[in-house]
């Protein structure tokens, strides 16, 4: 049994760390907590869940697809609803995010079916690990987000565009100076951003389900990610989101299964009573404006 739950531990941790890097950048780089970017992850999940069923497409176009179009909402939200607001306090750009999360979780339950659904997406037998089982589609989640957290370090690491990230987030004044275009940045930074959240959602529902609570769900556990992993490592978020799923799962143990959102909140208010900059921070925390 306790195998079992580290099994699913890990995998929901994956995801949450894949979901929560992109929540990470924004912070990073734009200096406040996005709210909303959980309804990026509902977004995708729907969206996942829209072309394998009414389009007939296959997971893997689908998810593709529902990566690209999350990722376009949320560069297009951002020029119009985010950039706007940036040169005012931190708490303007939060509450406009609060409020865009309402409207998308609105929107969503206008345009998709709201109740509990499921993918028809089928990878083949469960596979047994000692006492515990996996399914095939889990293990191809797991290489999907491996992969993914794989491929945002290299193209942040190993290309122009992802070194200019770096340094605006680092030192956005410095990286002007030195003639870093702000704006391919910036567009870059919601793109990617929210197109993490839209395959996370995506993941989420393969191994899952949808329905139109799966944004508020799960905001708060990135919260908690985000807060444990601290700013400048894409590696502590995901440290952090391997941590919280494994806690989360293994908490059921010794508390009812109802209470596990409960170990996000509890988590928060240790992390920053013990460490505020994070359990994996390489910096110290930027406060917000």
């Amino acid at each position: 049994m306790v195998l079992q739950m580290i099994v699913f531990g890990v995998l929901s941790g994956t995801i949450l760390a894949l979901g929560t890097v992109g929540f990470a950048m924004v912070r990073q780089t734009q200096g406040f907590l996005n709210i909303a970017h959980g309804q990026f992850l509902a977004l995708g999940a729907y969206l996942g869940l829209e072309f394998t069923t009414a389009w007939n497409l296959n997971i893997w176009v689908s998810g593709v697809l529902a990566l690209l179009i999350v990722g376009l909402v949320g560069l297009l939200l951002a020029w119009v609803v985010f950039l706007p607001v940036r040169k005012q306090t931190g708490l303007v750009s939060l509450f406009t995010s609060v409020g865009l999360a309402y409207a998308l979780y609105a929107l969503m339950r206008i345009v998709f079916d709201p109740s509990v659904q499921l993918y028809s997406v089928d990878f083949g037998a469960s596979l047994s690990i000692g006492s515990a089982s996996i399914a095939a589609g889990e293990l191809v989640v797991l290489g999907v987000a491996a992969f993914s957290v794989v491929a945002l370090h290299l193209f942040l690491t190993y290309t122009r565009l992802g070194q200019a990230i770096r340094a605006v987030a680092s030192n956005p004044s410095l990286a002007s100076l030195r003639g870093v275009s702000e704006r391919v940045v910036v567009s870059s930074i919601w793109f990617v951003s929210s197109a993490l959240a839209g395959l996370a959602g995506v993941l989420l529902g393969v191994v899952g389900s949808v329905h139109s609570e799966i944004g508020w769900a799960h905001i708060l556990a990135i919260l908690a990610v985000a807060v444990l992993g601290g700013v400048g490592s894409i590696y502590g978020v995901i440290a952090a989101g391997l941590l919280l799923g494994l806690v989360t799962e293994l908490s059921a143990l010794v508390i009812s299964s109802d209470y596990r959102s409960s170990v996000a909140f509890l988590a928060i208010v240790v992390t920053l009573l013990v460490r505020p900059q994070g359990l994996f921070a390489v910096s110290s925390r930027r406060e917000v404006a």
